[in-house]
């Protein structure tokens, strides 16, 4: 049996460059170990009597600020069952969408294992960032559904290994709506709720959750399978029609724009009767309301003249290894434990991140979970979000079309030309 000394040591984790506002609200902070106080935490594994040679590896890990203490534990039983590895490791906190930025700033620097939404797998892949993870991973192949590993594998390689689908879906107030209205967009907006109310918020000025209109109505981001990078339809008569609704809601005295945490405030106060997130929302939520809240997946809307359902992006938080990793074969075997069914199960449980394995999600625990299920409706009604590097052109044009949308600086008068430089900012070459 390994023998380990366990110590501590105080590190300060420093990004070079700004960083990404997170999905689902995760931001670089603090971490600390049991009586530490800093931002960084140092365990070392000492073998003082092993039969097998080992090999002494150094690995620096970033994850959320909610996950240190869950990953110090997964690290440790990693270790305890590895003996052909003698682990030093530093855990850092840095966000999931703040990750790949630094990755991208100084790869020298940057954390061996870290974790990324497997929507940028492929822009980090494309310039040689990732390593591919060939160790281990089959043993979980066959417990993860068919869009997880599409979303990973890039010209035949897999570059990440995902745990938890990574979408939002609605949450309501069962005090102000009832389970059938929720089921439409409009009838939630029709109805009445009093001085001072809001009936609906989502995020128009954020273009992770802008998208499900077009989507819902039929348009489609770089082709059907996602890999035509000159193929956007956000411009057509569906995209034409999706823009007239953004336009009609954005000037809806019964929405409101949940920019900067405004639409997650009111909800909270009972001033606002639904608003879209996803799970990282749930804790604060019933801290809130209490049995008053219910989840479901994102409703109809009538789009064009017809009940279309809303579709958003879904993607999946992923472990991934860099490829200057100087320990490759350790870090692949870390990343492939840390999304394990053992750590998923404890992640769900400590932090409420559904797993994405089925063995799990389809468990009677899970499935009971309103969250959980209305994680795992909305996934079945989304699509999947596009993993070639091409996508890293979607983000700022369309952003900047919901903010004009929402301003009220986009109007039937000039939203097909607004459509079109949507469209043509997109598909033309906006990055190297």
């Amino acid at each position: 049996m390994k023998m380990k000394q366990i110590g501590a040591l105080a590190m300060t984790a420093i990004l070079g460059a700004s960083v990404l506002t997170g999905c689902g609200g995760e931001n670089a902070g603090s971490a600390s170990a049991a009586g530490n106080n800093d931002n960084t935490t140092t365990t070392t594994a000492v073998d003082t009597a092993t039969p097998t040679e080992t090999q002494k590896v150094e690995l620096k890990i970033w994850v959320p600020e909610e996950e240190v203490d869950i990953t110090d534990e997964m690290v440790k039983k990693f270790d305890a069952a590895h003996d052909e590895f003698d682990i030093t490791y530093e855990i850092a906190v840095v966000g999931i969408d703040e990750a790949p930025q630094a990755l991208e700033t100084d790869a020298d620097t940057a954390a061996d294992i870290f974790y990324t939404p497997s929507g940028g797998v492929g822009d980090l892949a494309g310039k040689g960032l990732l390593l591919p993870i060939t160790k281990d991973f089959d043993t979980l192949t066959a417990d993860l559904p068919e869009s997880a590993i599409n979303a990973v594998t890039i010209d035949g390689l897999t570059y990440a290994v995902p745990f938890s689908p990574n979408t939002f879906f609605m949450y309501y107030n069962t005090d102000l709506f009832t389970e059938d209205e929720v089921k439409s967009l409009d009838t939630m907006l029709a109805k009445d709720l009093g001085d001072e109310m809001w009936n609906f918020s989502t995020q128009l000025t954020n273009s992770w959750y802008s998208e499900v209109f077009f989507l819902g109505n039929g348009c489609t981001l770089f082709g059907a399978d996602g890999k035509d990078e000159k193929d956007c339809t956000f411009n057509d008569a569906n995209g034409y029609a999706a823009g007239q609704y953004m336009i009609e809601l954005a000037a809806n005295p019964k929405y409101l724009e949940d920019a900067d945490g405004v639409g997650g405030n009111a909800f909270k106060e009972g001033k606002l009767g639904a608003v879209t997130s996803g799970a990282w929302s749930a804790p604060e939520f019933r801290e809130a309301l209490g049995d008053k809240v219910a989840a479901v997946a994102l409703p109809v809307a009538n789009i064009g003249g017809k009940d279309v359902q809303l579709s958003n992006f879904v993607d999946f938080k992923t472990i991934t290894v860099k490829s200057n990793t100087q320990y490759p074969l350790c870090a692949q075997q870390l990343a492939v434990y840390m999304a394990s069914p053992e750590s998923c199960l404890t992640r769900y449980k400590e932090q409420g991140d559904v797993p994405v394995l089925k063995s799990l999600s389809e468990s009677a625990e899970i499935a009971s979970d309103i969250v959980a299920s209305a994680l795992n409706d909305q996934a079945a009604n989304a699509t999947n979000q596009p993993s070639i590097p091409k996508m890293g052109d979607y983000w700022d044009p369309m952003k900047a079309f919901g903010t004009s949308v929402y301003n009220g600086e986009v109007s039937e008068t000039n939203l097909q030309s607004q459509l079109d430089a949507l469209v043509d900012s997109i598909t033309s070459t906006l990055t190297e």
